[in-house]
């Protein structure tokens, strides 16, 4: 293509809302990823976490033109914003929203027909004929590469590239409880999972965007500096598998006493690679490991007892969050649930269950084509496909179980996981304390003070554990873990920590509220949230703003 000189002004934008089941989108499609997927069945005990498009920011924070930068514009906010005449519109979807940024190209020709649309993100596995007719470009690469070529920019080596200052806040009965940096650290997989969109998109290549322990390092210091009890999440596909940059990162702790809170993605094949001791060393308290199925014969689970792994791994202090796939070729309705409940004896920090399904791009893919496996409802009208692009349909013709009996499966998971373990949040309180009475006598000082962020966080428990005694859905099982670890903690803390026992009517008062939300459906969508950045030579801290809505409102009529 021929790339263009650099715009005036661009903007870029997430898919607008309303997005979510409830306004005809596939399930779990929305704003949240544990709400959403991991802890949908958990009710009012569900973590709530609004995650923004930060790819976007990411990229805006890397050209040298000015931007904006919409994340979850209303239909009426984004038809304002075209009018301020932007040379270029770039949208970022994924194959369940392809739906909306399609809307959103027909909005844009409409209001602005000389502005340039490109798209961007992974819904663009989608062939050109289906897209090139509502876009001028397709980014399928790197985003920075592609838009400072796109703008004449000269291109940058990733160790050049500024990273944006982006947290998330996680709320619990919608009372804020933590802070968390976002560290980009990497794209791309090299484990090549035959169904994984994210590593075949970057042809199974690994793209560091901070390449050294210490850039990482220096990252998360400089997060602290803003928020000094925040914890951190490394968004790399397999943040552990470069045993160098790892080891270059743990070195750094050692030598600066750091001890950071946080939570990545990685395989077995990539973890087994270090001791706990040495993962609690580098502040790693928490992770996603993908479970898939046990026979599945995935090559990152070679030589490795999986549930073992996982147990030994939350003895120590570090919580897990699993990921099973239902509905592999090999499993019946046996099988899968004997996978299910050996899972569930690893007791699972947080657990996902996603139906094996086929996205365009992957071997899996062409596999399921070539063999004419896929649903023939889902071959005649491709929108319905893209908009079950989920992991919560049965997409393809299964030897076992029919279509309608996999979903249910999954349904059940989700619930056994919740009834069986109860909430997720209570499960982590019970990790942290295994990690505080594992190390608080350690002779490594760094493991000492590892153990004493592990206390820290468990004062906090003071508040909130008494929700899971008295409140609704738990079993009397629960109620008495539940209380005899309040205990615990009771004993562990000074006075001045039994200053969180205040909290517990707030928390009460507020688990009622969330209760009540939910039973009128309330705040399901997030405020716009807006920022402006003035290119990458000024490099000032973009501007924000916030777009306040009524929850209730008709988002069209604002």
């Amino acid at each position: 293509m021929a790339y263009q000189q650099a715009a005036k002004k661009i903007l870029f934008t997430s898919v607008w809302r309303p997005i979510g089941p409830s306004v005809g989108d596939g399930e779990s499609v929305g704003y949240e990823l544990l709400h959403g997927q991991v802890t949908r069945a958990q009710g009012i005990y569900s973590p709530r976490v609004v995650h923004k498009q930060f790819s976007l920011d990411y990229i805006a924070e890397n050209i040298d033109s000015p931007s904006k930068v919409l994340h979850y514009p209303s239909k009426a906010r984004l038809r304002r914003e075209l009018q301020k005449n932007y040379d270029v519109v770039a949208i970022a979807f994924v194959l369940s929203t392809s739906h909306h940024a399609i809307a959103m190209c027909q909005m844009i020709r409409a209001v602005a027909p000389k502005t340039k649309i490109i798209l961007g993100g992974y819904g663009t596995v989608m062939s050109d004929e289906e897209l090139l007719p509502y876009c001028d470009s397709i980014c399928r690469e790197e985003g920075v590469t592609f838009m400072r070529k796109y703008l004449g920019q000269p291109t940058l080596a990733q160790d050049q590239y500024v990273h944006p200052d982006i947290f998330s806040r996680m709320r619990i009965f919608g009372i804020p409880v933590s802070v968390t940096g976002m560290v980009f650290a990497g794209l791309g997989c090299p484990n090549a999972c035959d169904f994984c969109c994210t590593s075949h998109f970057f042809k199974n290549q690994h793209i560091r965007l901070l390449p050294t322990g210490k850039s990482i390092f220096e990252l998360m210091n400089n997060q602290r500096k803003k928020y000094p009890d925040c914890d951190h999440t490394i968004l790399d596909e397999d943040f552990l598998l470069s045993k160098t940059r790892a080891q270059d990162f743990l070195d750094l702790c050692r030598k600066n006493q750091v001890s950071f809170s946080t939570f990545c993605f990685a395989s077995v094949k990539a973890l087994k690679q270090y001791t706990c001791d040495e993962l609690l060393e580098m502040g790693i308290d928490g992770v996603w490991v993908g479970y898939e199925g046990k026979a599945a014969g995935y090559e990152k689970h070679r030589g490795v007892n999986i549930d073992e792994f996982i147990k030994n791994l939350q003895a120590h202090g570090i919580t897990v969050l699993t990921s099973m796939i239902v509905g592999i070729p090999y499993q019946s309705d046996e099988v899968a649930r004997a996978e299910f409940d050996a899972l569930m004896r690893t007791n699972p920090s947080l657990s996902q269950f996603l139906i094996y399904g086929p996205i365009p791009g992957t071997p899996f893919y062409e596999k399921v084509m070539k063999e004419e496996l896929m649903h023939g409802d889902l071959i005649q009208d491709r929108r319905q496909f893209y908009k079950q692009c989920t992991g919560f349909y049965a997409m393809m013709k299964h030897p076992f179980m029919r279509r309608n009996e996999i979903e249910q499966l999954q349904r059940d998971f989700y619930q056994r996981d919740f009834e069986i373990l109860g909430p997720s949040i209570f499960r982590i309180a019970q990790i942290k304390l295994n990690g505080y009475l594992k190390y608080h006598n350690h002779p490594n000082s760094l493991l000492r003070k590892k153990s004493e962020c592990f206390r820290q966080k468990l004062m906090t428990f003071l508040a909130i554990l008494p929700c899971g005694i008295l409140g609704p859905n738990i079993s009397w099982k629960l109620r008495l873990s539940y209380s005899k670890l309040f205990i615990k903690i009771l004993g562990m803390s000074n006075l001045w920590e039994k200053r969180y026992l205040m909290g517990v009517p707030v928390m009460l008062a507020a688990a009622a509220f969330t209760w009540i939300n939910r039973k009128l459906n309330l705040h399901e969508h997030p405020f716009t949230r807006i920022f402006s950045y003035q290119g990458r030579k000024q490099r000032p801290r973009p501007s924000a703003e916030l777009e306040y809505l009524s929850p209730s409102a008709s988002y069209d009529s604002l």
